[in-house]
């Protein structure tokens, strides 16, 4: 018999196998391995502000993804434009910062890199054109200090100087204001690379379609020792001091880095249960996205973002960061909300959020503690914009009702997802090697097959040898994702074997 002809019988021999299984056996439908996110709450992006959420809905078009991946990054990207201007005020001893960090966790696929490079492109546009147009001030103003320092240097080399000379001069050098090229977005970053930039620039924001550079803070660098102090503290504004041997103590006063990244499911699970990403609680000031999948009925020729809403959304940014660029005092203004919307804030905490600690945030309480917070921060974020559009003082209008509805929604799309995501936390190894299998028979094709011929295509360090990888297929024959029947040996083979016969439904 030929190989043709031999391909052709088992191809009819699987036909007939796969239609008897069909009639006489009713497949159910799969048990999901992991908690399934489906169901949760869609992006509310009626609740953005015009301009924004008119470009996460043109992006998510374009490349056909859930808005929540674009809208996420937007306002994330957006919280940047006023870290270290404005705090939110809910009452005189709590306040909290416009910061936002967002992590959006989706397969390889899901189109995170055209997503965010055309969320960050006008803030990398503004920081080339700021340097440009202040290029000769920036080279004065250095060479000025450097004048300044060589004129320190050759006093201090007299005999006759005095103290009051030194102290005169360096006193008129430290009065220089520091002039240094502006720099807004930082990608691949050390820990002590973002402490030099946080003392050049005081805020940064850090956006990536990779989150692998939190490696960097989890030890890569200093054996596995986590330096996760600075991440930690620019949330929220916190003074930082750097001490080091090699050079003089850094001194950050008030430290902001609004954190925008995208990351695969893998790093995302290797960060839930990193001990010192979760007990330092830096898991618990994320907001999650995890977008919902429409891979496999995308379409390629979807309208393009159109250039209206691109040149609004650039014009926009770049007024938000004059704003912030012109703004030379340190202290942070404050923003309040009018009585009506702290009436709400304050009852819709007392009466749901604290409640829902012990309900279903009671596997997230970290995440929970801190959700009134993130509300405050969309709604100083959310005013702010709005403000913008309307040529108002942020500071002489107050935060409506209207707003905290708006960050009311958006908050609850977040909330959702921070209990899903944690809930993944649990994931145990024996799903891992269960996925590991699905993903092998999916990329095959597999209909049926002998569970030895399984298991020599999905070898691999996970299973320790043949019986480890029975007890996959034991679970995922519980889970419902296929089916096994012993078979005896072709040939006159007497040895018998197990057929595993795949549901349709994965």
């Amino acid at each position: 018999m030929s190989a043709r002809d031999r391909r052709l019988t088992h191809h009819k021999t699987s036909e007939r196998t796969d239609t008897n299984l069909n009639d006489n056996n009713q497949w159910a439908t799969p048990t999901p391995l992991r908690p399934d996110g489906t169901n949760l709450l869609p992006f509310p992006v009626n609740a953005l502000p015009p301009i924004i959420g008119d470009m996460a809905d043109a992006i998510a078009t374009t490349t056909s993804t859930d808005v929540a991946m674009a809208g996420t990054a937007i306002l994330s990207a957006a919280s940047y434009c006023f870290s270290g201007v404005y705090r939110m005020s809910a009452k005189r001893d709590h306040t909290e910062p416009l910061v936002l960090d967002a992590l959006t966790v989706a397969e390889p696929s899901f189109k995170k890199s055209p997503v965010i490079s055309m969320v960050k492109r006008p803030y990398i546009q503004f920081a080339h054109d700021w340097n440009e147009s202040n290029k000769q001030d920036i080279f004065k103003s250095q060479a000025e200090c450097k004048l300044l320092q060589g004129k320190l240097e050759a006093l201090e080399k007299k005999k006759d100087v005095t103290a009051d000379e030194i102290a005169k001069l360096q006193t008129e050098i430290s009065n220089i204001p520091s002039s240094n090229f502006r720099r807004i977005v930082v990608d691949d970053i050390t820990p002590e690379s973002l402490v030099h930039q946080l003392e050049e620039n005081g805020t940064l924001l850090m956006i990536s379609d990779e989150a692998g550079m939190l490696g960097n803070f989890s030890g890569r660098y200093s054996n596995n020792v986590p330096n996760l102090d600075l991440l930690l503290k620019s949330w929220n504004g916190e003074p930082y001091i750097s001490d080091r041997a090699t050079r003089g103590s850094i001194v950050l006063k008030k430290p902001y880095m609004s954190i925008c990244l995208a990351c695969q499911p893998y790093v995302f699970d290797s960060m839930i249960n990193n001990s010192a990403f979760r007990g330092s609680g830096l898991i618990a000031r994320f907001l999650y996205c995890f977008p919902v999948s429409n891979i496999g009925t995308r379409k390629y020729d979807t309208q393009a973002v159109p250039e209206k809403v691109t040149e609004d959304y650039k014009t926009l940014v770049y007024k938000l960061l004059g704003t912030k660029f012109t703004y030379h005092d340190e202290k942070e203004l404050y923003l309040h909300f009018d009585s009506k919307a702290y009436g709400e804030f304050v009852d819709y905490y007392n009466n749901f959020i604290e409640p829902h600690l012990v309900t279903d945030m009671a596997f997230c309480k970290d995440w929970g503690g801190k959700y009134h917070g993130e509300l405050l921060r969309l709604c100083g974020i959310i005013h702010c914009i709005k403000c913008a559009l309307n040529d108002a003082n942020p500071v002489e209008c107050r935060v409506t009702l209207d707003t905290f509805c708006n960050a009311i929604e958006i908050g609850e799309y977040f909330r959702e997802q921070a209990i899903y995501a944690y809930s993944l936390g649990d994931i145990d190894l024996g799903t891992v090697k269960a996925e590991r299998v699905l993903n092998k028979i999916r990329s095959k094709g597999i209909r049926d097959i002998r569970q030895n011929d399984l298991y020599k295509l999905c070898r691999c360090t996970l299973f320790k040898n043949a019986a480890d990888f029975g007890e996959t297929m034991e679970m995922l024959e519980e889970y419902n994702y296929l089916r096994r029947e012993k078979v005896k040996g072709a040939n006159g083979n007497n040895k018998s074997g197990v057929m595993v016969f795949i549901n349709p439904n994965i």
